[in-house]
């Protein structure tokens, strides 16, 4: 079979291209590590947290193979990131720990493989683990109709330890075998065709697009155009960040020299882009106001380092949040202008502030946020929504708790909270707040802190809530404990 697809090739004057190989599952689960192995890098020391905040791209050779590997990060925030990479890539590895099995990403990451009809192979990771439990991870992955070898299917796995380097040599084997059968093949000739996988802008070069190329070659000097942008390429940089001449398919490179940054998973195809049939960009920075006089909002300015982590920090806010404005590049004192006048608060991702900002945000009174991991960002925004959140005109807050754990017990669900104000007891009313924005009713029927039942439970500490109705709680939801005032006699 594979002298056949070879004398087809040489008949057509094709090449085979290098295979572009996604890496998903949960976070920290390893993928950031595994990819460091191969390269012999250390990548994963410069991600803040520990964990991959952008999708990265970045060569690495086996036996004289060229192979492009897509890095996504595994924080449930980048949901979108993960899509694109499996949808981008010719072949999946779909990480799993062997000492934490199968987790909410691993279940996203299989949901995104099967969507996107790509071939994958399981890496079950971190088999060096006192606690590994490989049987444990094989018997989970059948629960998500991802049947490996010797469980009831044909799915490849291999165990490794991207720590130690076993068995990464039997998933370099594996993920060439796989991209054989593919097929992979390419023409000079062919027109371009590279999906965006990240844009920022950079301080000191301009706006810096990553792509990778499925089909045809680009050089510098090309016109080339998204839907929503368009570049003359005044530069080529490749995954080492060495300028290049051109990229050619399966290589991921940087692109300098679009006038704006185009929307992260659109595809660059050459020419020039049509005014007429421009598409407005998805990371405009145009105010997004709600007319409802009713509803109460926490007015936000959100600045980023890249157009993808922008879009994954916008998609984590529920509707209690109010996007004035947002774009990637640095705060600067036009966004604080703007957060004074808008009532906002401005929320900075690995983004710098300079001291004239900072001084006239103290002048302004405006309050700044900036962050290096996305999940910081994201406890913060729930904590000031909490605030909002305040009872009506007729009631009297007692206290408020956050929903951190859910528990079933005999069909019950238990909610592990941990009060952020006031107290709950045992006997109030509470109104349980949804991320949806709606409101369920409810009374707090016992409390319990480990095996005890107590009850009250003040700020600071945790326990676990029953209410009755027994309420669909989910993480994150929200408790607030009331009473009604009485009317002035």
């Amino acid at each position: 079979m594979s002298k056949t697809k070879t004398a087809k090739t040489e008949t057509n004057n094709q090449k085979v291209r290098q295979p572009i190989v996604a890496i998903l599952g949960h976070v920290d689960h390893g993928k950031t590590t595994l990819l460091d192995y191969i390269r012999s890098t250390k990548v994963a020391d410069r991600e803040a947290g520990g964990i991959t905040q952008s999708i990265g791209a970045y060569q690495a050779l086996y036996k004289d193979k060229l192979l492009t590997f897509i890095d996504t990060p595994g924080h449930a925030a980048f949901s979108k990131m993960r899509s694109r990479g499996a949808g981008v890539a010719d072949v999946v590895v779909l990480v799993v720990a062997s000492d934490d099995s199968v987790q909410p990403q691993t279940i996203e990451s299989i949901k995104h493989i099967k969507e996107a009809q790509v071939p994958y192979v399981v890496a079950i990771n971190k088999v060096d683990k006192p606690d590994s439990n490989v049987e444990l991870v094989k018997a989970e992955l059948t629960q998500h109709e991802v049947f490996v070898e010797g469980y009831g299917g044909n799915t490849p796995f291999v165990l490794i330890s991207g720590k130690t380097g076993a068995g990464i040599d039997n998933l370099l084997e594996t993920i060439l075998l796989l991209a054989e059968l593919e097929e992979l093949p390419y023409q000079d000739t062919t027109p371009l065709i590279a999906p965006v996988i990240e844009a920022k802008i950079d301080q000191k070069k301009g706006s810096l697009v990553s792509v990778i190329l499925k089909e045809g070659t680009l050089s510098v000097g090309d016109l080339i155009h998204t839907p929503t942008a368009t570049a003359k390429v005044r530069a080529l940089f490749n995954d080492l960040g060495k300028s290049i001449n051109q990229a050619k398919p399966g290589m991921p490179v940087q692109i300098l020299g679009f006038q704006s940054l185009p929307t992260v998973g659109e595809v660059v195809v050459p020419g020039a882009l049509d005014p007429s049939l421009a598409m407005p960009s998805s990371s405009s920075s145009e105010p997004i106001v709600s007319n409802d006089p009713n509803t109460k909002h926490l007015n936000l300015i959100v600045k980023a380092d890249t157009a993808g982590s922008l879009e994954a920090i916008r998609g984590s806010f529920t509707s209690d949040v109010n996007i004035i404005s947002s774009g990637t590049g640095d705060i600067t004192e036009s966004d604080v202008l703007m957060a004074q006048a808008t009532g906002s608060i401005l929320v900075g991702f690995n983004v710098r502030i300079s001291p004239s900002v900072t001084k006239l945000a103290e002048a302004e009174k405006v309050i700044i946020r900036n962050h290096k991991i996305i999940y910081e960002i994201l406890e913060y925004i729930e904590k000031r929504v909490l605030k909002l959140m305040e009872p009506t005109i007729d009631e009297d807050e007692l206290g408020t708790a956050t929903i951190i754990k859910v528990f079933e017990i005999n069909g019950d669900k238990i909610a592990g909270c941990r009060v952020e104000q006031g107290r709950l007891e045992i006997g109030d009313t509470i109104h349980l707040k949804k991320a949806d924005g709606t409101s369920k009713d409810a009374r707090i029927k016992f409390l319990r802190i480990g095996k005890d039942e107590v009850k009250k439970v003040g700020a600071g500490s945790e326990s676990g809530v029953f209410l009755f109705p027994n309420l669909d709680v989910q993480q994150k939801d929200v408790i607030i404990a009331y009473k009604k005032k009485l009317d002035d006699l």
